[in-house]
C-alpha cells in the first residue's frame, strides 16, 4: 500500500517524492463531512500515486454514494511526522497511518485512535490475514490498526559477482566469515551497512543481526518479558557483531559506517565493490534503478550467524499499518474504506505487480500472482508464507523507545565508547519500563 516501510525506504527515493501542502492547510477528520472520509498518503513515485488512485480511491468513491474518500498526498519524509502531530492535537484524517504495530500501539494508548473488532466481525478481517499479522496488530485484546504493508529482511547479492568469485550463497556463519574475508582480501565491503544521513538505518542490520546470532526463540522470550536483553545471547550476538564491524567487513570500516548511505552500498552492490547486502524487501522496488544491461541482482534468505540459531530466518515486519481516528465524523465509512483494501486479495497482487509495493500481509493462492509479477519478488512472498523460521524486525514488535534506543546507542558500540554488555543492559532497563506500561506490541509464538 502507500508509503510501505517508509521510515526506512524514504533515505533512496531522493527528490522524485511528491508534496501536498503544509499542516496548516491539511484537512482532517474533524472538519470533514459525514459523508467524506480523509486519508493522508505518501508514495515513491508518480506511477505508484496514479496506480493507486485509480485502482482503490477512485474505484472505492464510484463504487458507494454514502462514502466518498479525499486523499491528501504528502511528502514520504514527513507523513510520519505530520500525522503523529495532527492526531496529537485532535485533528488529523480519519485514516490514521502508522509504520507498524508500535507506532499505532502509541496512537491507541493515547486514545486517538478506536477499537475496530465490530469491523473486523462485520468484514472478517481475521480470516484474510496471516495469524502472526493479526496478533501483532491488537492492543490489550482488541484490533486497533489494520495491516496493509509487509515484507521482511534479506540477503541481497550480485550473483555474477559471486560465479565470478566462486562464492555460494552463504548458510552458515563459517560460510558467510569465509566470504568476508575473501571479500575483504580483494578490497570489497564484505557487507554493506552505514547509517549517513539516516541513524534508523542501523536497526535494518541490527535486526538481520539479533535474528541470525540470538534466534526467533530468544528474540520472542525478550519481547514477552521471559528472558532480560542482557542475557548472554543478546551480549554474545552484539559482541560478534561488533568484532565483525571492527575488522571492516560491516561498511568497509567502524568510520566508513558513519559516511555511507544506502545508496552508496547498492551501487557498490552493482559495480562489484560490495559482495552483500543485507536490507530490507522494500528496496525490491528500487533495486534495479542500481543495475544497468544485463546486470541483475538476487536475494537470498538470512544465513545463520550462529550455531544454534537455524539458517534462512525471516524477520517479518509491518510497514503500513491503518486505524480510524477517534475524531472521526464518520468512522463506519473509514472502516469501510480500509476494507475495500484488503477485500479482494488479488487487488494486492496486481499492485505488487505493476509496481513493487509491498503487500498486505493476506493469505495469497500461490498460484494468483500475475504473470507479471518480477519473479524474485513472488518467490520472496510465496516463501515467507510456506516457511516456519520466522523471526521479528525490531521496528515492529519493539515499543518504541526501545526500538529508538536500539540503534541510536549503538553508535557508541560502534565508536568503542559503549560495551556490548553495557548496551544491552540499557537496551533491559528502557524495555522493561515499557513492558510494565503495557507498551510492547503482540508477538506471535515461533514455530520453528
Amino acid at each position: 500500500m502507500p508509503s510501505p516501510m517508509s521510515r526506512r525506504s524514504l533515505i533512496k527515493l531522493g527528490g522524485g517524492l511528491l508534496t501536498a501542502g503544509t499542516l496548516a492547510a491539511c484537512g482532517s477528520g474533524s472538519s470533514s463531512g459525514s459523508g467524506t472520509v480523509t486519508y493522508w498518503a505518501a508514495f515513491t513515485g508518480s506511477d505508484v500515486e496514479r496506480y493507486f488512485k485509480k485502482n482503490f480511491i477512485d474505484t472505492f468513491n464510484k463504487s458507494t454514494k454514502s462514502v466518498q474518500v479525499r486523499m491528501d498526498v504528502k511528502q514520504l519524509q514527513t507523513l510520519g511526522k505530520l500525522t503523529d502531530t495532527a492526531v496529537a492535537a485532535g485533528r488529523g484524517p480519519d485514516v490514521v497511518y502508522s509504520d507498524g504495530p508500535s507506532s499505532a500501539l502509541s496512537f491507541a494508548k493515547s486514545s486517538n485512535t478506536v477499537p475496530l473488532d465490530s469491523y473486523a466481525k462485520k468484514y472478517g478481517w481475521q480470516d484474510k490475514f496471516l495469524p502472526w499479522a493479526w496478533e501483532a496488530s491488537k492492543v490489550d485484546g482488541k484490533l486497533y490498526s489494520v495491516p496493509v504493508g509487509y515484507g521482511s529482511v534479506v540477503l541481497y547479492y550480485n550473483p555474477a559477482v559471486f560465479k565470478k568469485n566462486g562464492w555460494a550463497v552463504p548458510k552458515s556463519l563459517a560460510e558467510f566469515e569465509d566470504i568476508c574475508t575473501a571479500a575483504k582480501a580483494k578490497g570489497m565491503i564484505p557487507v554493506g551497512a552505514g547509517n549517513s544521513g539516516y541513524t534508523a538505518q542501523s536497526e535494518w542490520y541490527l535486526t538481520a543481526f539479533l535474528n541470525a546470532a540470538a534466534g526467533p526463540q530468544a528474540l520472542y522470550e525478550a519481547l514477552t518479558g521471559k528472558r532480560p536483553w542482557d542475557d548472554k545471547v543478546f551480549v554474545d550476538a552484539i559482541t560478534l557483531y561488533k568484532q565483525q564491524i571492527d575488522k571492516g567487513w560491516w561498511g568497509g570500516a567502524p568510520d566508513r559506517y558513519f559516511t555511507n548511505t544506502d545508496t552508496d552500498m547498492f551501487t557498490g552492490l552493482a559495480q562489484g565493490k560490495v559482495a552483500m547486502y543485507i536490507t530490507g524487501t522494500w528496496s525490491f522496488a528500487s533495486a534495479d534503478s542500481f543495475f544497468t544491461g544485463d546486470q541483475k541482482w538476487e536475494w537470498a534468505p538470512l544465513p545463520s550467524l550462529s550455531d544454534t540459531v537455524k539458517p534462512g530466518v525471516f524477520p517479518l515486519a509491518i510497514g503500513t499499518a491503518l486505524s480510524v481516528n477517534a475524531r472521526a465524523k464518520n468512522p463506519a465509512g473509514a472502516a469501510e474504506f480500509i476494507d475495500s483494501m484488503i477485500a479482494d486479495p488479488q487487488d494486492m497482487l496486481d499492485y505488487l505487480a505493476a509496481t513493487g509495493t509491498n503487500p498486505a500481509p493476506l493469505k495469497f493462492d500461490q498460484s494468483a500472482y500475475p504473470p507479471s509479477t518480477d519473479d524474485r519478488v513472488a518467490r520472496l512472498y510465496q516463501t515467507i508464507q510456506q516457511s516456519t523460521n520466522l523471526g521479528y524486525a525490531s521496528w515492529c514488535f519493539m515499543p518504541p523507545k526501545s526500538d529508538t534506543y536500539l540503534y541510536t546507542e549503538f553508535d557508541k558500540v560502534i565508536t568503542g565508547s559503549m560495551k556490548p554488555a553495557e548496551y544491552c543492559k540499557g537496551l533491559q532497563k528502557t524495555f522493561a519500563d515499557e513492558l510494565a506500561a503495557g507498551s510492547v506490541p503482540s508477538p506471535f509464538e515461533p514455530t520453528s
